[in-house]
This record gives C-alpha cells, structure tokens and sequence, in this order.
C-alpha cells in the first residue's frame, strides 16, 4: 500500500455548507478556516465560462445568474439521472462534489501542508451507492480517502472527546472505576439531511445500538417553508409569483435564510421581500414561523422515538 506523507484531515460535505478539520500537534481537533477566516463555506459552485467558482463567492454570483450555479449537490449523489451541462460536458454529482472538496483541500494545504488522507462524513442513510459516490468524488479531488464515516458517530465521538473521555487517537481515557456503558442519542438536524442515532460506549466498546434517518429533510426545508410564506403573500399583494424566476427565488431564498438565523435569538424579524420593481415588507414573529414549520419538527421527533416497520429501538440490533 503507498504511504502518502502529511496530515489527515476530517472533511464534512454539508447539503448547504463544508468545513475541513485537522487534529494539531496538541491532540486538539482545529477547523481550518480559509483566506477569509470562514471554517465553514457554502455548497455552491459556480461556473463562469473559463473558470469554477466554489463558496461564498459562488453563492453570491449564483444570485445573478442561477442557471450557472449549482448548489445542494449532496442530495443528488448516487442520482445517476442528474447531469449538469459545462464546456461540452455533462457533470454528474461526483464531479461536482470534487470541485467542493478540491477547494477545501486546497486552502487547507496552504496552511497545514500536505494531506496524507481524509475522512469524509456522510449521513447514516446514505446506502452504498451514496457512499461509494462520495468516496469517488474525493478520489476526483486529489483526497486519499482512508474511510467514510456516518455523521451521527462522528458527533458522538466528538462528544465523547469533548468530555475528555477519548484521547485524540479514539483512545478511551476515561475513569476507569467509572466504566458503566455511557448512552448519548445524537439529534443530527443538519442542512439537507436529518440523522439520529443511539449511542453506548465504555473502555473496551463504542457501539451504535440504533439509528434512524431522512436524507430529504433538513434545515434548507424550514427556509423553503419561509420563501413559500414570503412568495405566497407578495404573489398576493402584487399578482407576481417570484417563485417562477430562479434568481429572484435564489434573492429570495437568501432573505428568507437570514430571517430563520435571526428568530434563532429574537422573537421578531422583518423580512424583505422584492421583485424586480415592488417591495413588501412583512413582520414575522418566531411563533408564527414554528407554526408554519411545526410539521417538520414533528416529523424528526417521530422518526426519534416511532420504531419503523422493519426493526424496532428496542432491539440492539436497529440499524439499517
């Protein structure tokens, strides 16, 4: 087996946002922010006519020319049904996640050095055709891909570490007189997916005892509950549905995210909604949005706690 020389990094590919992450020579887990100093950038890629834009950078030409852009590719890998035409080409999902992790890989190395390896973490329900795409869009990018992991252990490791309880090789350095099996259930609500999992580890065995998931529910999903709000009224006010434009959708969408940041601490927001010559202003009030939301909610607290039809969390073997 070639040795490659380096660091190994662990790599998130989110639905709406990646960050890239090194353990440093201290044994402490360091996001590696870009020449910005943002550790976590936007899906989107953007392609101009002679070169890819990837980030920030990205999202926001995306507002004015959306047919060139693509972002929440991560719903779409395995989809061998989707292609996005560029220079001739026809770019599956993979190719596409490359451009995302190449850019991550990239920046990462122009501050830690090389990289030997990556892992990459992916959804529990991600089936082998979802895992082996992503596997091969790293391979696309450059990566040595050493493993893929599912999120939810990842979070629960982490959170094992955080705890002091996991040296930063997976070492258990817990107490040792104190080495009843610990539970943690992992609530993983991310961009585009939702993973929950349940969790037992002591000394001598982590082990996912149970797990549940919906690859087509996350947080991109609330926001799109607040652009049909927001489309719904101004459609209302001024006869103009902006949901038929894809850029004044995109500006719309951006608005309305930002909005749903903004009731996360306040009880109140504004929301701003413009098409090309109309404005409406609309008062919106965090009561009113978990109203419009709450079924979504609902829907990870079921898949949580109903046992599905194939097994039960009961059983220690629930898994799929």
């Amino acid at each position: 087996m070639q040795e490659h020389e380096g660091r190994v990094v662990g790599i998130d590919l989110g639905t709406t946002n990646s960050a890239i992450a090194f353990v440093n020579d201290n044994g402490e887990p360091v996001a590696i922010p870009n020449s910005s100093g943002e550790t976590m950038i936007p899906s989107v890629v953007f392609f101009k006519d002679d070169e890819v834009v990837v980030g920030q950078a990205a999202r926001w030409l995306a507002l004015e020319q959306p047919a060139r852009a693509v972002s929440e590719i991560k719903r779409e890998m395995g989809n061998r049904d989707f292609e996005f035409p560029y220079q001739g080409n026809l770019l599956n999902p993979e190719t596409i996640s490359a451009l995302i992790l190449k850019h991550l890989k990239q920046y990462a190395e122009s501050q830690i050095g090389p990289i030997s390896g990556a892992v990459i973490a992916v959804p529990f329900y991600f089936d082998d055709t979802r895992r082996k795409a992503t596997m091969d869009a790293g391979q696309i990018a450059g990566l040595n891909v050493i493993d893929i992991v599912n999120e939810p252990v990842a979070c629960a490791l982490c959170y094992a570490y955080g705890r002091g309880q996991i040296g930063a090789h997976g070492e258990y350095v817990g107490d040792a007189g104190q080495d009843s099996p610990r539970p943690v259930l992992v609530y993983d609500l991310g961009g585009g997916t939702f993973d929950v999992a349940y969790v037992v580890y002591n000394s001598k065995r982590f082990q996912v005892v149970a797990t549940d998931g919906d690859v087509r529910l996350g947080g991109t999903d609330w926001t799109r509950r607040l652009v049909d709000f927001a489309a719904d009224r101004y459609a209302q006010q001024f006869g103009v549905d902006l949901r038929q434009d894809r850029a004044s959708c995109l500006r719309l969408s951006r608005r309305c995210e930002e909005a749903k940041h903004t009731l996360s601490d306040r009880e109140k927001t504004v929301l701003k909604i413009g098409g090309d010559k109309e404005e409406l202003t609309v008062q919106l009030s965090r009561d009113e949005f978990e109203e419009m939301t709450a079924d979504l909610l609902l829907r990870t607290e079921t898949t949580t706690r109903d046992p599905c039809p194939e097994c039960h969390w009961a059983s220690p073997n629930r898994t799929h």
